[in-house]
């Protein structure tokens, strides 16, 4: 697993590809999901279903089974790679309120399944935190593997 830090450039079109591209501190705006004071997101190439779990610091996890907690954490995005056609391959987490919990959040990734077209998926994970990136992580899944990606303090 390496962290990538903020590779960007000034003025950038967004790729919709879970990176911040225009160094505006928020990943794939007008891609249609949200950015908020944390935002993370998932982002691969192949045809693999992929799950972000987000544990906030009161304890609660945001994954496609959670999509909401009470501390304003969301998944807008639940994508499903080729198993449902038109999910896409990008899930995204994201904090509604203006002041998210402050402590500890751990993000993880689990490859659910290859929908019978991935093997071995990079998965790129970006990390924005008050209009800054904080990370981006590259790590490779395995089917079935669920792996721990980061720590963020806040």
């Amino acid at each position: 697993m390496t962290s990538l830090g903020d590779r960007c450039t000034q003025g950038a079109r967004e790729e919709c590809n879970g990176l911040d591209d225009n160094c505006d501190g928020r990943i794939d705006e007008g891609c249609g999901w949200q950015s908020g004071a944390v935002q993370i997101t998932a982002a691969w190439q192949t045809g693999a279903d992929i799950d972000l779990y987000v544990t906030d610091p009161a304890g609660y996890e945001i994954s496609y089974q959670n999509r909401e907690s009470p501390t304003g954490g969301i998944l807008d995005h639940d994508a499903r790679g080729a198993c449902v056609e038109g999910t896409g391959t990008v899930e995204n987490v994201y904090w509604s309120t203006p002041q998210p919990p402050r402590g500890r959040y751990y993000i993880e990734l689990h490859y659910y399944g290859d929908c019978g077209v991935a093997g071995v998926t990079p998965v790129q994970v970006s990390i924005a935190v008050g209009g800054q990136i904080a990370g981006v992580y590259n790590v490779e899944l395995m089917p079935g593997q669920r792996l721990p990606i980061a720590t963020l303090p806040l």
